[in-house]
């Protein structure tokens, strides 16, 4: 039976302090940043009351729903049902976002009866790999819509469109925009064929395309790109990576891909060091030029031999 919306939001948005306090009876102390549980030393919640990182047991996660399915080893179900059965006192902030966020309704542009333009774009302007291209449309990942714009859908974990972003193919094709309704924690993903402990992360879907365009040139190899997971945040904010990691429990190591100038470094290294906080393996791999897209270009136009950028461990300040 399907989860109601409301019921799911209110699971991964309870507050994980009044959790644990709650649930188990644990009492928790404030310093540094982050709360420390006084009956397991070990184990910490963040400020934001919803990341947190049990480092006695090497486990960490992203909410209480997290919590119950990788500690206790709770079915998702009854996770949630144990989660808004307790129903914990949200935080004021994430009280209002419930009240103005309702549930989002994604409204898709109508599919080209015929495709004109979006070949033309992906390969000539933007050089992406033909075939990345023909895997994603095969995925109904990609597609044109009736004024040729390409569109590039996210998918939930039942496998429902709940993000979409447009570009433009004609003139300058400097048109970009988010489908109406669209909802960002559902990001354009570009999951691996088995599983994997890796995932990259962009800006935008061109450049996943990309950087997977020139894992192809690298390798010679036309399925080498699908070994890993690449993921789009569509900007430069981390809304759709707790979601993806929700539904990939196998990632345990992040390759942040953000553009290569001042909002795309800083985001990238505050991010590295957030999820590197709560557990995970995080790099840097910025681009040699501005995104990926432009290395990509780089290395058509150029045709030399394609060597990524060295990666930058964590915490390292740029």
């Amino acid at each position: 039976m399907r989860i109601d919306e409301n019921i799911l939001y209110q699971a991964r948005t309870a507050d994980v302090l009044a959790f644990f306090e709650k649930y188990h009876g644990f009492t928790f102390a404030h310093r540094g940043g982050e709360y420390r549980c006084q009956q397991h030393k070990s184990l910490a919640v963040k400020d934001d009351c919803l990341s947190w990182y049990w480092h006695s047991k090497g486990v960490g996660g992203y909410g209480v729903l997290d919590y119950l399915t990788k500690v206790e080893n709770m079915p998702f179900r009854q996770a949630v049902e144990v989660v808004t059965g307790i129903s914990p006192t949200p935080a004021p902030l994430r009280q209002e976002r419930q009240q103005a966020e309702p549930p989002k309704t994604l409204v898709l542009p109508e599919k080209a009866g015929v495709t004109l333009w979006l070949y033309g774009y992906l390969i000539m302007k933007r050089h992406i790999d033909i075939e990345v291209i023909n895997t994603l449309i095969q995925r109904k990942m990609l597609y044109e819509d009736v004024r040729g714009n390409v569109v590039f859908v996210g998918y939930d974990e039942r496998n429902k469109p709940r993000f979409a972003s447009l570009r433009g193919t004609r003139g300058d094709c400097s048109f970009r925009g988010d489908c109406s309704g669209s909802d960002k924690r559902y990001g354009f993903c570009m999951t691996a064929i088995a599983p994997s402990e890796r995932l990259y992360i962009f800006e935008s879907a061109i450049d996943a395309m990309s950087h997977a365009s020139l894992d192809i040139a690298a390798t010679g190899d036309k399925t080498a790109w699908q070994n890993h997971h690449r993921l789009s945040l569509s900007g430069t904010t981390d809304t759709a990576i707790p979601f993806f990691l929700n539904r990939h429990t196998d990632v345990k190591e992040l390759v942040f891909c953000l553009d290569n100038d001042t909002a795309g470094r800083e985001a990238a290294v505050k991010m590295a060091k957030k999820y590197a906080d709560m557990g995970y393996v995080t790099h840097l791999e910025l681009p040699q030029g501005k995104d990926y897209n432009e290395d990509l270009q780089a290395y058509k136009t150029n045709n030399k031999t394609y060597k990524r950028s060295e990666k930058i461990r964590n915490n390292v300040s740029l």
